[in-house]
């Protein structure tokens, strides 16, 4: 259990469901559960299963990036799996093929990355920016209730390849391996 004051509050950050225990010990305290994002928390990966560090440090970027967007546990493990299905988490990663780049492969012919240069789009941070920015556009990814269907609205209305429906189906696969190796990040304020 991690222990941070901000302005007056004390907050307790707990992993993987876990909640503060024995929070009434602090003196005229009320405890409120208060997740990161959508009900459900932040996630994150202390080692995302079959990948490196550089990798898994990536996908807790999209993670919480998505979080502090106000997307819950599966849109971010949806984000995550396309991400991997994408680029294998490399922010460099380049298809000449498609013209694509980036972890989320953004199409500067006709796609997200038209008008974006190359430098831009393969810097981790903008990628991630321009994909959000796509994702809001779509209430069927927000409203999500389950990875499926988080998978299902992200790679038909955000990244919207060609093959649309092997895609979703192999993302899909991805994301079980994902969740597998998620934990819940969760907060607890105490407060007046």
């Amino acid at each position: 259990m991690l222990k941070y004051s901000l302005g007056g509050l004390i907050v307790l950050l707990s992993v993987a469901g876990c909640t503060a225990t024995n929070a009434g010990s602090v003196a005229g305290a009320a405890n409120t559960q208060v997740s990161v994002a959508n009900r459900s928390g932040n996630i994150r990966f202390e080692q995302l299963s079959g990948y490196s560090k550089a990798q898994t440090q990536i996908a807790n970027k999209i993670a919480s990036r998505f979080a502090k967007a106000g997307y819950g546990r599966a849109q971010q493990i949806a984000a995550v799996s396309v991400a991997i299905r994408e680029s294998t988490l490399n922010p460099k990663a380049r298809n000449r093929g498609c013209n694509c780049y980036g972890l989320f492969q953004m199409n500067r012919s006709n796609g997200l990355g038209k008008g974006h240069s190359v430098a831009k789009l393969t810097n981790a941070d903008y990628n991630i920016s321009l994909i959000l920015g796509e994702a809001k556009r779509f209430k069927s990814f927000k409203n999500a209730r389950t990875v499926d269907e988080a998978v299902n609205s992200f790679v038909r209305n955000v990244t919207r390849p060609a093959n649309k429906g092997s895609v979703v189906r192999a993302t899909i696969k991805t994301a079980r391996k994902v969740e597998k190796s998620a934990s819940t990040v969760k907060f607890a304020l105490l407060g007046n």
